[in-house]
């Protein structure tokens, strides 16, 4: 397989931003850019054979620097919250930007997402990768530390997306990575995603405050909770319930729990299907969590790609990675890193088509 490279834009600083596009010569297609390390567009086939995208992004890199919210991007150090935006580690309290309220989230105002990572590509018969890194400097957003990561994309001719993520520290600090893909599988980013079915292999969950932190009872069983995803469950049946959680985060903002302990096996944690396309997607990760997001804030005004504007609850995320606010929770699988420890997480994206009448 072969990329292609070709310029995304100029940063105002100077920094030249690369796309590289993927293609399987299958129908599937990803483009990678070096701003954040984002996954900027995927495109797959429906049941007709019709290519459409399934991701949200925006047509330039003006819009990544102006608008994002990190679609597509790579999220660190800490994706999530972390409450009082503060923790402490080896008797030291470290404190962090509050960018969400009191609470600090998603790594801060310039976390990962808002840099330019140094890229190169590594090319097989059947898979092609792109092998992003990035160095956050001792004291990044008040993070302790020099911390090395790198984020290997790689796609295949059996139709998967492997995001392979590594790092390395030359002081404690806490890591929690992870990418924000938005994912609409109806190919018409203009609509919402209440038609789509989704399943979530865990039996678990974290239930959350009203500014989203983990309550103290977490985590607690899914059933006969309007939590519970583990059969195949349109999403619109659960994202309107008149229920405290939904009530909460206005959707779902929820990690759902893998492993209690991070036994770093890779399962297979999420399923989503749209039926009338015959789009499917599974995500299969080493996490010991996955965050299911349903887009909640978009504000139905921002146009994305081709000037479509996709509504509240457009899109979904499913942000693997370990549990919010797990730095002030010793109960929770740890998210510290040590010198002589290196951080690793997969995650595949698995693209499937189903069985369908093909409503087309």
């Amino acid at each position: 397989m072969k990329v292609t490279i070709d310029s995304f834009g100029v940063t105002p600083s100077g920094e030249v931003v690369e796309r590289y596009t993927l293609n399987n010569n299958k129908g599937i297609t990803v483009e990678l850019i070096t701003y954040g390390a984002t996954l900027l567009r995927i495109a797959t086939p429906d049941c007709a054979g019709n290519t459409g995208d399934i991701t949200i992004g925006f047509d330039s890199l003006e819009e990544y620097l102006t608008k994002n919210h990190h679609f597509g991007s790579i999220v660190g150090r800490y994706a999530n919250r972390i409450e009082g935006a503060a923790f402490r580690l080896g008797g030291t309290c470290y404190h962090l930007e509050a960018n969400n309220g009191k609470n600090h989230i998603h790594g801060g105002t310039r976390g990962f997402d808002k840099y330019v990572w140094s890229a190169h590509v590594v090319e097989h018969e059947e898979s092609a990768s792109v092998i992003m890194q990035h160095i956050s400097p001792d004291g990044d957003m008040g993070y302790p530390g020099t911390l090395s990561v790198q984020v290997a994309y790689t796609l295949d001719t059996s139709d998967t997306l492997t995001i392979d993520y590594s790092a390395f520290t030359d002081a404690a600090t806490v890591v929690n990575l992870t990418n924000h893909s938005y994912f609409n599988l109806s190919g018409n980013l203009g609509s919402d995603i209440s038609d789509h079915m989704l399943t979530v292999h865990a039996d678990d969950y974290i239930p959350i405050s009203e500014e989203c932190i983990p309550l103290e009872e977490a985590p607690q069983p899914v059933s006969g909770t309007v939590m519970d995803l583990t059969v195949p469950t349109t999403i619109g049946d659960r994202l309107y319930k008149k229920d405290p959680q939904i009530t909460a985060a206005g959707g779902f903002d929820h990690t759902y729990v893998l492993s209690k302990d991070h036994d770093n096996i890779l399962r297979l944690a999420a399923m989503l299907t749209h039926p009338d396309t015959g789009r499917s997607i599974s995500i299969a990760t080493t996490e010991p969590g996955i965050q299911i997001y349903t887009a909640n804030n978009l504000d139905g005004v921002t146009p994305f790609r081709k000037g479509i504007i996709t509504p509240k609850h457009g899109a979904v995320a499913f942000e693997a990675q370990h549990f919010p606010n797990s730095p002030n929770r010793p109960d929770f699988p740890t998210t510290v890193l040590l010198p002589e420890q290196t951080y690793t997480q997969k995650t595949k994206y698995i693209f499937n088509k189903v069985i369908t009448t093909c409503n087309l």
